[in-house]
């Protein structure tokens, strides 16, 4: 894990540098130029434990956004490392990013490419490339829902099974909902659906709900659950379905 604490300054200081340059150019405080800036936001969560086990576990994500009058930017990238008595036990990585082109108020066409790493479920890497369309079915102060349809091609290198890799074209489907509760908490729900055009037994299903108490106007904490699900892993040996439930410190740039 001690190896692993790299990936805490790829996260932090990308944050930095975007708060201290894109920010810098942006207009008066509340003006069109600084809502149309770009902003970072980091989550970290940490647990270790020891006595009668030693466990480490860390997860960051990195998320940067730029959303315009015409076009819209996101970057994301995430990682999820854990340890058990000297062995390493999870070792996740994951990337995406979009470009979202406004054709009317509610509707946007996108392209959206990614990398996605998990060899515990099977995965040297995926990497995935396609465009899409997406509507955006409410756009209220405090309820939001975008739904997302693309086409996507998927090259993916197994870690385990008898297949050493895979390619075919496939659908995807995002659901992302959004309810400001109170002026300081935050509910939000990415649900995700994929299937291969190739061979439709190979789907799978990703569901994020999360809670966040904003603190002041910069931090916040969160509450997290995931649950990722492969209808048809490499190796029979691969479990159906991983949970993973996190409570993080968030930071707004």
């Amino acid at each position: 894990m001690i190896k692993k604490y790299w990936f805490i300054a790829l996260l932090i200081i990308p944050s930095i540098f975007v708060a201290s340059t894109l920010k810098a150019g942006g207009g008066e405080e509340g003006g069109e130029e600084e809502s149309n800036a770009w902003k970072a936001r980091a989550e970290i969560s940490y647990v270790s434990t020891s006595g009668n086990s030693d466990t480490q576990t860390f997860a960051g994500k990195l998320e940067v956004k730029k959303e315009g009058p015409v076009h819209r930017f996101y970057i994301e990238g995430s990682a999820l490392f854990a340890e058990s008595d000297g062995e390493e036990t999870t070792n996740r990585l994951s990337f995406e990013g979009r470009w979202e082109r406004i054709i009317s108020k509610r509707f946007f066409g996108f392209l959206s490419t990614g990398y996605y790493s998990d060899k515990f479920s099977g995965y040297n890497h995926r990497l995935f490339a396609g465009p899409g369309a997406g509507y955006d079915f409410i756009k209220e102060e405090k309820h939001k829902l975008k739904g997302l349809l693309s086409i996507v091609y998927y090259y993916d290198d197994f870690s385990e099974g008898d297949k050493g890799s895979d390619n075919y074209l496939s659908g995807k489907v995002d659901a992302k909902y959004t309810w400001k509760i109170l002026d300081n908490v935050l509910f939000k729900q990415i649900l995700r659906y994929l299937v291969s055009f190739k061979e439709t037994d190979r789907y799978f299903i990703d569901s994020e709900s999360s809670i966040e108490v904003k603190i002041t106007r910069i931090l916040s904490l969160g509450i997290n659950y995931i649950i990722n699900y492969q209808h048809l892993p490499p190796s029979p040996d691969i479990k159906h379905t991983d949970t993973t439930f996190l409570t993080t410190l968030i930071i707004d740039f």
